[in-house]
């Protein structure tokens, strides 16, 4: 199975406009490098002020316009926000810490990944059911929830997907996107043949962000974790590994690559395919010194064994460490208003969440993120581990687990085998 490539018309202005408001901290939980940040404030009387803790505060492009939405919110309201922000690297433990202290109230923009540490900590605060969820299609509304409990709600939403250029794909003949697993390998050993020098795929191979083996995993058949039974060691789990081996043998993907990297290969023209969300036609302009390069990126539907392939869901949250009126007010401000979600846009290129945010004119303008939601966010799912106490915890073992089945250094099997004990007891705690 093939589909038809699309040449996106986005231009260098375009793309660059979005790569100033992006920033360093947008992609952090991708990869990116994290904000500054400054420290916390008190949220004061509640009633009149609420606390809103991000590490976009932090960051001195993205920060000020996050504050002037704020400022929108309280002319609409009368309720202050006040800002808090830490370090991205430093931001779960101190809030972790903050929360067990009670110096830290109102609400706070997360990582998905990081909720479920914050509610085993105890942290977070449920959401009422008067918080609707209809605003949301329904792969974002089953973000927020751990154990089927609500404790967050949708603010930016996407899928991690790949990104391609179509100029390299178009020197190596390649005239149709394959979505099998099969036609895929057989277009990265096309570009691999018309230039030797090229790296034809570019996922995360380093341990520190080995999260991108989850969707090959589920290409192969593998669900990871299934009614609350890890399955990694399965014929699925074991086939994904063979064939990131066989990648790496072929010199088709590189070893030790992590987000940051595969972004300066890409923008280089030294990759023709790589992993990201779709923020990243805001940053790789920036870093190329081709003035086309905006034009050239294309989303790539994910390859499955008999057709498109699943994608690894991502989505930032806001959770609550109180659920009076001021926070549940700021936090369905910031998730469904439209001229929040614009500006939240425009701040750092991050998708809304709301099915009328993702059909508004100021969002499907932009062609590259039009069809990134057409073709990528649709099949997202959610990370098997954001079900774990400490996802966190749990995504670490599977990478370490997985590094150590690539290398070899006694079998992929036992390494597999290893990952799903201890990760079986993980969940069960």
């Amino acid at each position: 199975m093939s589909e038809p490539l699309q040449k996106l018309l986005i231009s260098r202005r375009q793309a660059l406009g979005l790569s100033a408001a992006i920033g360093a901290g947008a992609l952090a939980a991708c990869g990116g490098n994290p904000a500054e940040n400054g420290g916390p404030t008190s949220t004061g009387d509640a009633a009149k002020s609420v606390e809103f803790t991000s590490w976009i505060f932090g960051s001195d492009t993205a920060g000020p316009k996050l504050r002037a939405i704020g400022e929108t919110f309280t002319s609409q309201t009368g309720i202050q926000v006040k800002d808090s922000a830490y370090p991205y690297l430093q931001y779960l433990d101190q809030v972790v810490l903050k929360a067990r202290s009670g110096s830290i109230s109102g609400i706070a923009h997360i990582d998905e990944e990081w909720m479920s540490t914050l509610i085993t900590a105890g942290a977070l605060k449920e959401i009422p059911s008067s918080v609707s969820m209809d605003p949301y299609p329904e792969n974002v509304a089953s973000t927020g929830l751990f154990q089927g409990t609500r404790y967050g709600v949708p603010w930016t939403h996407s899928a991690l997907g790949l990104v391609a250029n179509s100029e390299l794909l178009a020197a190596a003949g390649v005239t149709e996107h394959p979505t099998t697993i099969d036609g895929f390998t057989d277009m990265l050993r096309a570009l691999k043949r018309t230039d030797s020098s090229l790296v034809p795929y570019c996922p995360a191979t380093s341990v520190q962000q080995l999260k991108d083996m989850v969707p090959w995993m589920w290409a192969f058949g593998s669900p990871i974790v299934q009614d609350a039974t890890v399955t990694l060691g399965d014929e699925g789990s074991l086939a994904a590994v063979d064939y990131w081996k066989m990648l790496l043998d072929e010199g088709l993907i590189q070893a030790g690559m992590v987000r940051d990297d595969m972004r300066t290969l890409f923008a280089q023209g030294k990759v023709a395919i790589y992993d990201d969300a779709p923020q990243a036609i805001g940053i790789i302009p920036g870093q190329s010194s081709d003035p086309d390069i905006a034009g050239k990126m294309v989303p790539f539907t994910r390859p499955g064994k008999e057709g498109p392939g699943d994608t690894l869901l991502w989505s930032q949250p806001l959770v609550a460490f109180e659920t009076g009126a001021a926070e549940l007010k700021l936090m369905q401000f910031l998730s469904t208003d439209d001229g929040a979600l614009r500006a939240a846009f425009e701040m750092n290129g991050q998708p809304p969440a709301t099915v009328e945010g993702t059909q508004a004119d100021w969002f499907t303008s932009n062609e590259f993120y039009k069809v990134w939601n057409e073709r990528v966010t649709p099949r997202s799912r959610r990370n098997p581990f954001w079900d774990f106490p400490s996802a966190s915890a749990a995504q670490t073992v599977f990478n370490e687990q997985v590094e150590a089945a690539l290398a070899g250094s006694g079998g992929a099997a036992a390494a597999l085998a290893a990952a799903a004990d201890e990760l079986q007891g993980m969940l069960k705690k």
